[in-house]
């Protein structure tokens, strides 16, 4: 499994990228966890951008396994852990699955179940039957924006998502439309933050505030100006939130 690493002598923070996403969409995050002196590891998931050729299969439940599987190979025992979006659903799983294994926990812009599973997997069977070229990637990665970045920002997150292997995007998007941990979240008890976009349609602050209430020890932030990306389309607003919880500040 590809990942980006950035070393440093405090706890290891694990970072996981979302749907038609990659690490580098957690860069940002582990430049500045690093400037502070803690570790960072931020994996592309099986089937994703640089791990593409990684076998599957590649429900949410088998991604964390995957990931847990990972930190095993390295020795990490313990780690703190963030998950974006479908990466957020992951690291739900993960830590339910694996609760030994993570002493906090960041949710960004995910949720704990799909409003609409019947359409999320029509949506899938439209993906799994279209060509495999940007026409077909274009309104997800529109979709991850409240306000559109540059064209050349554009072009990057779209070449990302086609580093994708279709068939794991399609099996990742039906497990991701049929699972749900909502009735599972009292399980996660590890400290909890939970940060939404206020513009996100598809993982809404409402929707975090649901979680927050089934979750024993979580907070809820929502960050003005942003969509379903806020580490990229507020930086200072997000990071400003995010890294002295990281951090145990």
């Amino acid at each position: 499994m590809h990942v980006i690493e950035r070393a440093g002598s405090g706890p290891t923070v694990v970072c996981l990228h979302g749907f038609y996403q990659s690490s580098a969409y957690w860069a940002p995050l582990s430049e500045r966890l690093a400037a502070q002196g803690s570790s960072a590891l931020a994996p592309d998931l099986p089937g994703f951008a640089r791990s593409s050729k990684e076998a599957g299969p590649y429900s949410m439940p088998a991604l964390a396994d995957a990931v847990a599987a990972l930190l095993d190979r390295r020795g990490l025992k313990q780690v703190i852990l963030v998950g974006g979006s479908m990466g957020g659903v992951v690291a739900q799983h993960l830590t339910i699955r694996h609760p030994q294994v993570v002493s906090r926990l960041l949710l960004v812009a995910t949720g704990a179940f799909t409003a609409d599973p019947a359409g999320a997997l029509a949506k899938a069977d439209v993906m799994a039957a279209a060509p495999w070229n940007e026409q077909t990637v274009a309104p997800i990665i529109a979709g991850f924006f409240w306000k559109a970045p540059s064209d050349d920002k554009v072009a990057e997150y779209r070449m990302i998502a086609l580093q994708a292997s279709q068939a794991a995007a399609v099996e990742a998007a039906r497990s991701n439309a049929n699972l749900r941990t909502f009735e599972d979240l009292e399980q996660i008890v590890v400290p909890t933050l939970i940060i939404q976009g206020r513009h996100d349609k598809a993982r809404t602050p409402e929707h975090g505030a649901e979680m927050q209430k089934r979750l024993p020890n979580a907070r809820l932030e929502v960050v003005e100006g942003a969509g379903h990306t806020p580490q990229f389309e507020q930086p200072d607003s997000f990071h400003d939130i995010a890294l002295p919880f990281l951090l145990g500040r």
